[in-house]
């Protein structure tokens, strides 16, 4: 698979979130609903929203992934992998260092 094919499918995946999110909006709708979540009516939204989906691009590359559907999750995971790095690694399993 190429990079720039393993790239594609990371990025889908984490824009795939959004529709999903999306279309769970749209089930739930009701005629008493007003519209969209505000959220989807700002710019930063979508700035942010688009750099998570080239960082879940950048993701697939970095894991070098071969096969589509596992960029795919990658990218999907993208949100919760960036949390995990940027929270740390903490072993609660081992006793404290003096």
């Amino acid at each position: 698979m190429s990079l720039t094919t393993t790239f594609l499918c990371g990025f889908a995946g984490s824009a795939a979130v959004e529709i999903a999110t999306l279309h769970q909006i749209y089930q739930e709708w009701t005629p008493e609903t007003k519209g969209l979540p505000a959220r989807y009516k700002r710019i930063g939204f979508w700035v942010t929203r688009f750099l998570l989906a080239l960082a879940g691009g950048g993701l697939a590359l970095a894991y070098e992934i071969d096969k589509p559907i596992l960029a795919i999750n990658i990218g999907a995971s993208a949100p919760l992998i960036i949390g995990a790095l940027g929270r740390g690694y903490k072993n609660t399993t081992l006793p404290p260092q003096a």
